[in-house]
C-alpha cells in the first residue's frame, strides 16, 4: 500500500450569440493545462516537427508558427476536393485516392438534423429499394443514417466524445461506415446537416449537407458523400469543406472486447484486504479492493487494454445516490480517470481533455474493469502502471502497481494517412484518419516567447494569444486565463498559486482564433479581452455572510452570478453596462421586480477595488437577488431585459474585507500601468490582414481599457526590443 501519486482530474467550459460557450477559467482547468504540458513536455519531439517554432516580432507583437507542442495532437483535414474508393480485399479493404466523383442529389432531404427533435432526433432508418448494397461481405436491406454522417447496421447511440478521435475510431462498438465521423459536442457555428439518399446507376449514395450560411452565423459546414456499390466497394467524397478541420473518415466492422485478439504485455497480484482504513464504506469493501492489474495490447495495433481486476463485481445501478466509485490507472505519466455512480460512468482516457459519459471506452465484465486507451508514437520504452481506487476527495483506498511493462513499438497502428498512402494500399479494418484539432498549450507558447527574447515574468501582466487555426477550445469554451499571479493579497482565498509571498507571474490568456465568435466584432472583442484580463485579479473572493466566508456571489466558478448587480463604473459603450465578468444592472421596476440590464463591457466598482484601481471609500454597497423566479443562472450573464422577483441582500465591501483581508497593495501603491503581450501561433506565414487584425484588437484593448478604468490605469500592448550599448572603446 502506498500513498496516492499527484493526480488530475479533468472537470468537464460571427459575434458571439446565446449558444456560444463562454469563459474556462478556473482552477481545474489550470491543472488540466499544467498536466497537458508537463505531459507533452515529458515526451520526445514528433520527428515531422523536430525543430522548433522560433517566435519573431512583427508590430510589436510576437508570430509563432504551430508545432507539436504548442497544439499537440493537431492533424487538420486534408482531403477537401478528394475521393476514396474502398474495394473488398481479404477481410480489409484496399484503398484509392481520386479526383472528385460526386453525384448531386436531385430530391428533397430524408431529413434536417438541425431541426429535428424526439428521442430518436439523430438518425433515420432507411430501407433500401432494389439491389440491396454490400457491407462487410454481406447483403443489407436497411440502414441506419445519422446526424453525425454515420452508416450504421443498428440504430445508433449519440457518441459523446470531444472529437472523433483514434481510440473512438478503435473501439466504436457497432459496424460503421463514415466519410467523416464527427461527435454530438459540434459547436454552436456549425449546423448538423441535411440528409440526402437516393439510387443512382445502382448504388446508393447518401449525402450530408451542412450548409446554413455564414451571414446566419455559421462558421463550419461541408458537404460529403457515401456511394455503395452492390459488389461491396464504396466511396467517401468530399467536396466542400467551410473551415471544417476535424472529423473522422471510418471503416468499421464494429469492436468486440471479448474476442479481440490480445496479448498480454505484464500483470501484476495485488493483496487482498490491503485497504486503507477510515476511506471506504463497508459494503463498498470488495469493489474497492484492486487484486490485480493487467495491461494488454488488442489487435497487435496500438490499442491498450487496462484491465482491473476486483475482489467484487462493480453493478453501478446499485450504487447508492451520491455514492461515487472513482478508479485511476496511470501508463508512465499518462492518466485515466473512471468516475462510476448510479447513472453509469464517466471516463477521462489517457492523453484526453474531457471526459466521455457511458461510453464503449470501458467494459464492466463481472469483477473486472476493462479501460482502453492509445499508445501515444512517443511512448515505447519500459513503462510501470499505476492504479488507484479513490475517494471522491482523493484519498487512496487501495494501490497496485505492475513495475515494469515492456511497452514496444506496435506493429500497426489505428490512423492511417488516407492522402499519403500508396494506391492499391490493402488495409486491415477497422481503418480511419481521424482529424483532430489540438489541445493548445499556453505555457509553451509563454515559455518559447519568454526564452527568446529574456522577458522577465515580473513585468509582464497577461499573454494574449490567437491562433490563425482552430483548436478543441471551440468544443468547450470561447476563451480561458490560466496561471499568472499579480502578487496581490485579499482578493482571493489563501493560496500557494497566488498572493505577495508568491512569484509574480503573467495570466495566459487562451483566447481562441482570431476572428471566430466572440473575436468576430468589436464590441465581442473587447468584451472578451477584458473579461479574461480581469481574471488576472477577478472573480475568486468570499464574502462573510452569518459568520461563514461563502461564495454567495460567485457560487460555482471564477464569475459573478447572473443575479448580482454589477453596475460599470465607467461605461465603455453603453450607459446601464454592467461588469464584462457577469452578472448586470438590475433596477427596480414599480411592481418590484428586478429587470435585467446585460451590456457587460466594463468593470463594476467592487471589479476595480480588486484590480487596485478603487478606494475603499469608492465602493458602495451593491446587492445580489436570492431566489431569483425565473430562475436566473449562477454564473456569468442575465438575459437582456428579463423581469425577476428575488430577494435584495445587500453586500458591503465591509464583507469582503472580512473574508479576504485588506488588499496588499493599498489603491494607493497599485500598479497602474499593465503590460499585454499578444502573440498570434499560426498554420503558416501570418497575412497581412491577420496582422492588421492583431493590430485592431490590440488598439482596442488599450482604448477600452482606460475607458473602463475611469482613466486610472492604462494596458500597453507593444513589445520594443531595447537595443544593445555598444561598448565604447
Amino acid at each position: 500500500m502506498r500513498a496516492l501519486a499527484t493526480l488530475l482530474l479533468v472537470a468537464v467550459a460571427a459575434s458571439a450569440s446565446a449558444d456560444d460557450p463562454l469563459c474556462a477559467t478556473s482552477d481545474y482547468n489550470d491543472a488540466r493545462v499544467r498536466a497537458l504540458h508537463d505531459r507533452v513536455e515529458a515526451r520526445p519531439r514528433l520527428a515531422a516537427n523536430a525543430v522548433p517554432s522560433v517566435p519573431v516580432v512583427r508590430e510589436g507583437a510576437f508570430y509563432l508558427g504551430v508545432d507539436d507542442r504548442i497544439a499537440p495532437g493537431y492533424r487538420p483535414f486534408d482531403l477537401e476536393g478528394k475521393s476514396l474508393v474502398f474495394t473488398p480485399n481479404g477481410s480489409g479493404y484496399s484503398v484509392r485516392r481520386e479526383e472528385l466523383r460526386w453525384v448531386e442529389p436531385s430530391e428533397a432531404p430524408l431529413r434536417d438534423f438541425a431541426t429535428a427533435a424526439g428521442a430518436a432526433w439523430f438518425y433515420v432508418k432507411y430501407d433500401i429499394s432494389g439491389t440491396p448494397p454490400q457491407l462487410f461481405g454481406q447483403q443489407v436491406s436497411t440502414l441506419y443514417l445519422s446526424a453525425f454522417n454515420g452508416i450504421h447496421l443498428s440504430p445508433p447511440q449519440e457518441p459523446s466524445a470531444a472529437q472523433f478521435d483514434d481510440l473512438e475510431a478503435a473501439v466504436y462498438a457497432q459496424p460503421l461506415l463514415s466519410p467523416l465521423m464527427i461527435t454530438n459536442r459540434k459547436p454552436s457555428r456549425l449546423a448538423y446537416p441535411q440528409l440526402f439518399a437516393e439510387r443512382h446507376d445502382g448504388s446508393v449514395v447518401i449525402t450530408w449537407r451542412s450548409a446554413r450560411e455564414p451571414k446566419d452565423g455559421y462558421v463550419f459546414g461541408y458537404d460529403v458523400q457515401a456511394e455503395l456499390r452492390s459488389d461491396g466497394s464504396f466511396v467517401y467524397s468530399y467536396r466542400s469543406m467551410r473551415e471544417m478541420r476535424w472529423g473522422a473518415p471510418i471503416v468499421s466492422a464494429g469492436f468486440n472486447p471479448a474476442n479481440a485478439l490480445r496479448r498480454t504485455l505484464a500483470l501484476a497480484d495485488d493483496p487482498r484486504s490491503d485497504l486503507a482504513s477510515g476511506t471506504y464504506t463497508a459494503s463498498l469493501a470488495d469493489v474497492n479492493d484492486i487484486r490485480r492489474v493487467e495491461i494488454m495490447r488488442i489487435g497487435e495495433k496500438d490499442l491498450l487494454a487496462l484491465r482491473l481486476t476486483l475482489a467484487a463485481p462493480v453493478n453501478y445501478t446499485t450504487l447508492p445516490e451520491g455514492q461515487t466509485l472513482r478508479y485511476v490507472v496511470q501508463l508512465g505519466t499518462l492518466q485515466a480517470w473512471l468516475d462510476v455512480n448510479n447513472d453509469g460512468w464517466t471516463f477521462t482516457p489517457f492523453n484526453a481533455p474531457r471526459s466521455i459519459t457511458n461510453g464503449p471506452e470501458v467494459r464492466f465484465d463481472g469483477n473486472t474493469i476493462e479501460m482502453y486507451g492509445v499508445q501515444p508514437a512517443s511512448l515505447s520504452l519500459a513503462q510501470t502502471v499505476r492504479a488507484w481506487s479513490i475517494t471522491s476527495n482523493n484519498r487512496t483506498i487501495d494501490f497496485a502497481q505492475i513495475a515494469f511493462v515492456p511497452l514496444e513499438v506496435p506493429l500497426n497502428r489505428i490512423a492511417t494517412d488516407l492522402s499519403s498512402v500508396a494506391n492499391g494500399s490493402a488495409l486491415s479494418l477497422p481503418i480511419a484518419e481521424p482529424f483532430v484539432l489540438g489541445d493548445f498549450d499556453p505555457l509553451e507558447v509563454w515559455n518559447r516567447v519568454q526564452s527568446t527574447f529574456a522577458l522577465s515574468s515580473y513585468d509582464v501582466d497577461a499573454v494574449a494569444m490567437y491562433q490563425t487555426f482552430y483548436t478543441d477550445l471551440i468544443f468547450y469554451a470561447g476563451a480561458y486565463s490560466t496561471g499568472g499571479n499579480p502578487g496581490v493579497d485579499g482578493i482571493a482565498p489563501p493560496s500557494p498559486a497566488r498572493g505577495s509571498t508568491v512569484a509574480r507571474g503573467p495570466a495566459l490568456l487562451h483566447m481562441n482564433q482570431l476572428t471566430y465568435g466572440w473575436n468576430a466584432t468589436e464590441r465581442n472583442s473587447s468584451h472578451v479581452m477584458m473579461h479574461e484580463l480581469g481574471h488576472r485579479w477577478l472573480y475568486f473572493f468570499r464574502i462573510m455572510e452569518g459568520g461563514q466566508a461563502v461564495r454567495s456571489l460567485n457560487p460555482v466558478s471564477s464569475h459573478p452570478a447572473a443575479y448580482v448587480n454589477t453596475p460599470a463604473a465607467f461605461p465603455v459603450y453603453e450607459e446601464t453596462e454592467s461588469s464584462v465578468m457577469g452578472g448586470a444592472n438590475f433596477s427596480g421596476e414599480s411592481d418590484g421586480r428586478f429587470r435585467a440590464h446585460a451590456a457587460n463591457y466594463g468593470y463594476s466598482w467592487p471589479d476595480l477595488y480588486l484590480m487596485g484601481l478603487a478606494a475603499p471609500q469608492e465602493v458602495q454597497p451593491w446587492f445580489y437577488l436570492a431566489n431569483t423566479n425565473p430562475e436566473l443562472p449562477k454564473e456569468y450573464y442575465a438575459p437582456e431585459g428579463s423581469l425577476v422577483n428575488g430577494e435584495r441582500h445587500d453586500v458591503t465591501l465591509n464583507q469582503l474585507v472580512a473574508a479576504e483581508g485588506i488588499r496588499n497593495p493599498s489603491t494607493a501603491l497599485s500598479q497602474r500601468l499593465f503590460r499585454v503581450l499578444f502573440v498570434l501561433v499560426t498554420d503558416g506565414a501570418p497575412t497581412d490582414e491577420q496582422v492588421a487584425k492583431v493590430n485592431e484588437w490590440r488598439a482596442l484593448l488599450e482604448k477600452n481599457f482606460a475607458i473602463a478604468t475611469g482613466g486610472r490605469a492604462r494596458v500597453a500592448t507593444e513589445w520594443v526590443s531595447v537595443p544593445k550599448k555598444r561598448a565604447v572603446r
